[in-house]
């Protein structure tokens, strides 16, 4: 079935995945960019692009508006004190409910907050030390979804390789399931898992660690 979805963060590498896989599937995308110059797919017919700010609830307002889920596949790059997921959390579920958005994805990453439990050892040691207030922030943007009235999903990928799709990736509930969890998981397969649940009623109002 055709589907109209909104993704924010899609110039970047898994965002740039979700689109991608998105066309190849069959569905019609609205990419809220920066710069049009950046996405590869701007002159595409299937694409809508919407030149603004994940920070402000009226840019992605307009970008939700007509659409039937939302993925929000926001990175930080290489700035680990970055507070981009707390100043978009809000603003996002402002626009979707001002568009009248139920789905919504949210890329966050295992070791966010109060995750970081379920995490390898040495993958906890490590985010502690390099990435431990971007962990925070992401953990206290992970509360303010879980908290809403959306029909969210919440994806906690353990750390990113690169790669082609593998169908072989494991999805384990970070509710009701016990154990540390370590490994890589493909940005492709990242994306991959975005777009299903975007498209399916599996994981609505779910936390999920991804790993291979």
């Amino acid at each position: 079935m055709l589907t109209q979805l909104t993704v924010l963060g899609a110039t970047g590498p898994i965002g740039q995945q979700v689109l991608q896989q998105a066309l190849t599937a069959g569905h019609r995308v609205t990419a809220l960019v920066r710069d049009a110059a950046r996405l590869p797919q701007r002159d595409d017919e299937r694409v809508t692009v919407v030149i603004g700010d994940a920070a402000s609830a009226a840019d992605v307002e307009e970008a939700a508006r007509g659409s039937q889920a939302l993925i929000c596949a926001l990175g930080p790059g290489k700035d680990y004190k970055s507070t981009l997921a707390t100043r978009t959390a809000g603003p996002v579920l402002e626009a979707m409910a001002a568009a009248g958005l139920e789905r919504l994805v949210w890329l966050s990453a295992l070791g966010s907050g109060d995750t970081a439990r379920r995490q390898s050892h040495f993958q906890t040691w490590a985010a502690k030390l390099v990435m431990g207030a971007l962990m925070a922030d992401k953990g206290i943007a992970d509360e303010t979804i879980a908290r809403s009235d959306r029909d969210w999903t919440i994806a906690l990928p353990v750390m990113f390789a690169n790669g082609p799709t593998t169908a072989g990736y494991r999805t384990i509930p970070l509710d009701g399931t016990r154990g540390r969890v370590g490994g890589r998981i493909n940005r492709a397969d990242v994306a991959d898992f975005l777009l299903s649940a975007a498209t399916g009623e599996r994981w609505v109002r779910r936390r999920v660690i991804l790993t291979r």
